[in-house]
């Protein structure tokens, strides 16, 4: 549908009015540039990852440090497994402990 010229002098007036309004909004602070809004909402997401990438190396240098104990006591139970062995094998006699009783006795039914 083909449009008049009278028509479309009237939508340019109106888009130049809403433009100089905007303008107008803008340059009164206003209305913020959204240049500046995206610079200040990729900031505050770099400050938030580099607070989340800081709390992951600590984390992984707690894990690390508790790997690092878990592994030292596992060599030191192991030697000590070791050094007993020897010891009972130096002796040649092992005191065999008394079979556990199976004395059971029943308190009230389970039903």
């Amino acid at each position: 549908m083909r449009i008049s010229a009278a028509q479309r002098t009237e939508n340019e007036n109106r888009i130049r009015a809403a433009m100089d309004r905007l303008q107008a909004l803008q340059d009164a602070g206003e209305i913020p540039d959204p240049r500046e809004a995206q610079i200040t909402r990729l900031k505050a997401e770099i400050t938030k990852l580099r607070e989340q990438l800081a709390q992951s190396e600590q984390t992984v240098e707690e894990l690390t440090d508790f790997r690092a104990q878990a592994l030292a006591r596992l060599v030191d139970q192991h030697e000590e497994v070791v050094h007993l062995r020897q010891a009972v094998a130096a002796t040649g006699r092992v005191a065999r402990l008394p079979a556990a009783r199976s004395s059971t006795t029943i308190i009230g039914s389970c039903s």
